[in-house]
C-alpha cells in the first residue's frame, strides 16, 4: 500500500480565533436590518423640522434606538473580550457604549443639524434673504397671532384725530409692539449665551425667534409686514365675499375656501357661544354691505367709538348683546351667516400659513436625511477605526492593565505570589 502524506492542520492561534469572531460575528445586531435601529433617533431629527406632527415623531424615534443601543451594549458585555460568551467583560461593554454614542447618536445627529441647516439656507435664493428656520420663525408668529384674534382690526378714527386703517392697525400690534422687542431681546441674550446653551440649541428645539434675530432685521420685518399684509388681504376676501364671488374674483382661494367649509357650520355656533367679543368686533368691522343692518343695530345703542371700543372688550356685554340681537329672525340669520364664513377664513388662513411652513419644513428634513444618507456609513468607519482602535482600546487596555496589575493578577488570569 502506498504510503499517504498527511498535510498536518494548522491550528488556530487564541488571537486569530477571537479575530475570526469578531471580524466575522454571528452579531445579528451588527448587521442590516437591525443595525438600521440605532439610526431611527436620527430619523426623528431630520423629521423634527416638520411642523404639528415632527417634535413628537422624534420623540417617539428615541425608543426604538435606545432599545437597540441597550440589547448592543448588554450583547457585548456577555460576548466579552474573546467574543465566545466564556466571559463577560465590562471594558467590552465601555466600548461598545462609547462606540454607539459617537457613532449612533452624537456624530451621526450632528450630521443632520448640518444638512438641515444648509439646505435651509437656500431658501435665501428667493429674495428674502432668509432661511428656512427665520421663514418658519415668521409663520409660526403669525399663526399665533392669528390664532389670538389680532387681525381683527378694521379701519378707524384713532384719538388724535387721524385714520387708520385695517392693516395698519394690525402691524403697529404685532410687528412694533410685539416682533420687533422680540428681535431685540433676543440679540441681546445671543450676546451671553454660554457654550452649553448653544449645543443645547443646536440639538434641540427653541420657540424664540434665533434664526431672525441673527439676520438683517430690514430683511425680517420686510417679510414679516408682506406676509402679514397678503394674510390680512385674504382674510378680508374670505370673510366678505360668497363662494361665487371668489370663484370669480379669486381663484387662488378657492381651494382653500372649499377645504375649510366642512363642519364651519358647527364651528360657527361655537364662536358665536365662546367668543360673543370677537364677533361684534368683526361685524362692527366689516367691509360687507350685508352687515349693515347689523351694525346699525349694535350702533343704535353705542353710538360712539369709545363707546363701541368698551363693548368690544367686554366679553359679558358682547354676549348680552348678541343674545339680543339672536332673538330676531332676520339678525339670527344673519350672525350665523357671518359668522360661518368668519370660521371658514380662520381655517382656510390656518391651512394657508401650515402650507407654508409645510414647505420649509420638508426642505429641511430633505437636507437632514440626504446628509445622513451620505454620511451614516464613514462616521461608522471613522469612529472604528480611528476612535475606538487608537484612543479607546488602547486606553481601556492600559486602565485594565493597571487594575490587574493592583490585584495581583495578570491579564490572563492568572495569579501571581506563594500557592
Amino acid at each position: 500500500m502506498p504510503k499517504v502524506k498527511l498535510t498536518p492542520i494548522k491550528q488556530k492561534t487564541k488571537k486569530e480565533e477571537i479575530k475570526e469572531i469578531i471580524k466575522n460575528p454571528d452579531d445579528p445586531l451588527a448587521q442590516y436590518p437591525l443595525r438600521a435601529f440605532a439610526y431611527s433617533n436620527e430619523v426623528g431629527a431630520a423629521v423634527s423640522a416638520m411642523p404639528v406632527w415632527g417634535k413628537a415623531a422624534e420623540l417617539l424615534l428615541w425608543i426604538p434606538a435606545l432599545m437597540y443601543l441597550g440589547a448592543d451594549i448588554y450583547d457585548k458585555y456577555r460576548r466579552g473580550k474573546e467574543g465566545d460568551y466564556t466571559r463577560a467583560s465590562a471594558a467590552a461593554a465601555v466600548q461598545q457604549a462609547i462606540f454607539q454614542a459617537l457613532a449612533s447618536v452624537i456624530l451621526p445627529t450632528t450630521a443632520v443639524k448640518v444638512g438641515q441647516n444648509i439646505a435651509g439656507y437656500t431658501a435665501k435664493f428667493d429674495g428674502s434673504n432668509l432661511s428656512a428656520t427665520a421663514k418658519e420663525e415668521t409663520f409660526n408668529r403669525l399663526l399665533d397671532e392669528f390664532d389670538n384674534k389680532n387681525f381683527a382690526k378694521g379701519s378707524v378714527v384713532a384719538s388724535d384725530g387721524t385714520v387708520k386703517t385695517g392693516f395698519e392697525r394690525v402691524k403697529e400690534r404685532i410687528i412694533d409692539e410685539k416682533l420687533k422687542p422680540a428681535l431685540a431681546s433676543t440679540r441681546k441674550d445671543l450676546k451671553t449665551e454660554g457654550i452649553f446653551s448653544k449645543i443645547v440649541r443646536f440639538f434641540g428645539h427653541t420657540k424664540r425667534p434665533v434664526a431672525s434675530a441673527k439676520a438683517d432685521e430690514s430683511d425680517v420685518l420686510t417679510f414679516f409686514e408682506n406676509q402679514a399684509k397678503k394674510l390680512f388681504e385674504k382674510q378680508t376676501i374670505l370673510e366678505n365675499s360668497t363662494r361665487e364671488q371668489i370663484a370669480s374674483d379669486h381663484p387662488e382661494l378657492l381651494k382653500l375656501y372649499d377645504k375649510a367649509i366642512k363642519n364651519s357650520e358647527k364651528r360657527a355656533k361655537l364662536l358665536i357661544e365662546k367668543s360673543p367679543d370677537y364677533l361684534v368686533k368683526k361685524i362692527l368691522n366689516s367691509e360687507d354691505k350685508a352687515q349693515k343692518t347689523l351694525i346699525q343695530a349694535i350702533t343704535k345703542n353705542y353710538d360712539s367709538v369709545e363707546k363701541r371700543r368698551i363693548l368690544v372688550k367686554d366679553k359679558i356685554d358682547s354676549a348680552r348683546v348678541v343674545k339680543e340681537l339672536l332673538k330676531n329672525p332676520e339678525y339670527k340669520a344673519s350672525i350665523e351667516n357671518y359668522a360661518t364664513r368668519l370660521e371658514i377664513a380662520r381655517t382656510a388662513l390656518r391651512n394657508y400659513i401650515k402650507g407654508k411652513s409645510i414647505k420649509l419644513g420638508l426642505l429641511k428634513t430633505a437636507g437632514g436625511f440626504i446628509a445622513l444618507g451620505l454620511l451614516a456609513v464613514p462616521i461608522d468607519n471613522f469612529v472604528h477605526k480611528y476612535i475606538i482602535k487608537k484612543f479607546i482600546e488602547p486606553g481601556l487596555e492600559t486602565v485594565e492593565s493597571l487594575a490587574n496589575k493592583n490585584n495581583n493578577e495578570p491579564v490572563d488570569g492568572r495569579k501571581i505570589g506563594p500557592a
